[in-house]
């Protein structure tokens, strides 16, 4: 009999296993054609970069993991060699869904191990779907869910990190080893955090000494240092990084979160939620269910609201006031409270003792695991070159035919910009030797439009894209007087390439 319940207690967590996966894996896999654009094009090329430096033991030539952004996004191409070509750089985005797969696996197991009752964990499988997922179709928020970019990466290590605290507080490990490995636990998820975005350092400070307080309590004063000490070891090289190279990353998130460069971006609150809404109206079911269900807890169970559930519901909380707050306001900086938040309130819906054991929590993390991995290897086909980086492809044809060293891009738009042109270099030769610039963005710094002119005149082409193409806005305030300088200066007729693109000829060095 003993047999007979234990068999029917593990299909229980396999069912809920697989409906968990059933719901999540549309939220950052997708399997339509994918066109590049800004941020994504940038993280692209670092990963080629990295790999290409890598594997041919090119030390110096690591330093394409340093720039604005952490590294985390410029790794994805070390396990399949140094990427030389498209088809082979698309292989990246395999590696970033299965990252996000034992994200999601690893939530799973943590969820399971807390005691989350499994018509919740399925409830707050469905919200996420529901707000992020493919419905309706060509919604915005499932396309920044499902692209290129760190977002996605984020929320599901945000997710794993806030989980960490019910973890802490419902399954107890007094041994020192036990300390030990949760806290190298603790470092790894707060690592990936932190080198995926240093908006993560809200979480950190928050949470480490919260993870460090509960063990103090269950754990007595020998494990707490014990977790410490690992969690400071293990988490040294991402801190050595940051110290070393994290000013301009630090300074770069300040600027676009609540700096100067934040208001360019800037769209009044209200606005903001309509336009979410209307562009993906799964939200309002998530956010009606999550402020139904913590109503009925403020007003049933308010006994919970002292404890570390609820805590880590408002550590959540709070990180979606400061999203909302700044200027610069998109949905994919959201991404960590909506996927969150659902799976938090679960927690508190559900009370105490209804934990899985560890086996059966394994059984199903491995199985969630498996199949996300499966579903994610036919993502490598979803850059679409054409797309993506046929006007750069153009533009670099068209300079190769009259051997131009210097290209200079007097407009800004998503399928033609710098990060392009140089992911087109990346995996072309056609551009080996070709330096690409732009005067786009040359406005917002307040630099005299005679730096420009000298910049017009010393490039061997300029290119400008039709005004129906061009955006944002304020990347493009002085392209009537760019083209006007550039028609009095090279006296060519421009060249047409790519269906909407003006190359001008300056100094055409024939072969």
């Amino acid at each position: 009999m003993d047999k007979v319940l234990d068999i029917l207690g593990k299909s229980k967590w396999l069912v809920v296993a697989a409906l968990f996966a059933f719901c999540v894996a549309p939220t950052f896999i997708s399997y339509q054609p994918y066109q590049f654009r800004w941020d994504d094009s940038n993280y692209l090329l670092g990963s080629i970069k990295v790999s290409q430096a890598f594997w041919s033991g090119n030390v110096h030539g690591l330093g394409a993991m340093v720039g604005k952004r952490p590294p985390a996004m410029a790794l994805l191409g070390l396990p399949w060699g140094p990427l030389a070509s498209w088809d082979a750089a698309s292989k990246c985005f395999i590696t970033l869904a299965a990252v996000i797969s034992l994200l999601a696996a690893l939530c799973l197991y943590l969820l399971l191990r807390i005691g989350v009752k499994p018509f919740f964990l399925v409830a707050a499988s469905v919200c996420v779907v529901a707000s992020i997922g493919p419905y309706p179709p060509g919604a915005s928020a499932h396309w920044d869910a499902t692209a290129f970019m760190a977002d996605n990466l984020f929320a599901w290590t945000t997710l794993a990190a806030v989980l960490l605290i019910p973890y802490e507080a419902r399954t107890h490990c007094p041994s020192i080893k036990g300390a030990v490995m949760r806290g190298i636990l603790w470092a790894s998820i707060l690592s990936l955090g932190a080198m995926t975005k240093v908006n993560f350092f809200y979480f950190i400070v928050l949470i480490v000494p919260t993870l460090f307080f509960i063990r103090l309590h269950y754990g007595g004063l020998r494990g707490a240092v014990a977790a410490l000490i690992a969690f400071a070891c293990w988490s040294a090289p991402s801190a050595i990084y940051l110290a070393r190279w994290g000013r301009p990353v630090f300074d770069n998130a300040k600027a676009f979160s609540f700096g100067r460069l934040a208001d360019f971006y800037y769209i009044p609150l209200l606005q903001f939620l309509g336009d979410t809404i209307r562009e993906s109206p799964g939200l309002v079911l998530s956010f009606v269910l999550t402020v139904t269900a913590l109503i009925y807890i403020v007003i049933q169970r308010r006994r919970i609201l002292w404890g570390p559930d609820f805590l880590t519901l408002l550590i959540m909380i709070g990180f979606g006031i400061v999203v909302l707050a700044s200027h610069n306001r998109q949905i994919r900086f959201a991404f960590p409270a909506i996927v969150a938040l659902p799976f938090l309130t679960g927690i508190l819906m559900s009370g105490k003792g209804h934990s899985a054991s560890g086996r059966s929590a394994a059984l199903a993390a491995g199985l969630v695991l498996c199949g996300l991995l499966v579903a994610s290897v036919p993502t490598r086909h979803r850059a679409n070159r054409q797309q993506s980086l046929g006007r750069a492809d153009a533009v670099l044809a068209q300079a190769a035919g009259c051997n131009a060293k210097r290209i200079m891009l007097a407009t800004d738009s998503p399928t033609l910009n710098r990060n392009l042109m140089h992911l087109a270099i990346a995996v072309s030769a056609l551009g080996a030797a070709v330096r690409v610039d732009t005067l786009a963005y040359q406005a917002m710094s307040g630099a005299p439009i005679e730096e420009d002119f000298r910049a017009i005149r010393e490039s061997d082409e300029v290119v400008f894209q039709d005004k129906d193409a061009l955006s944002p806005p304020f990347a493009n305030q002085r392209v009537l007087e760019y083209e006007r300088y550039t028609r009095q200066q090279g006296g060519f007729d421009p060249i047409r390439v790519g269906g909407d693109v003006s190359v001008y000829p300056m100094y055409c060095r024939k072969k």
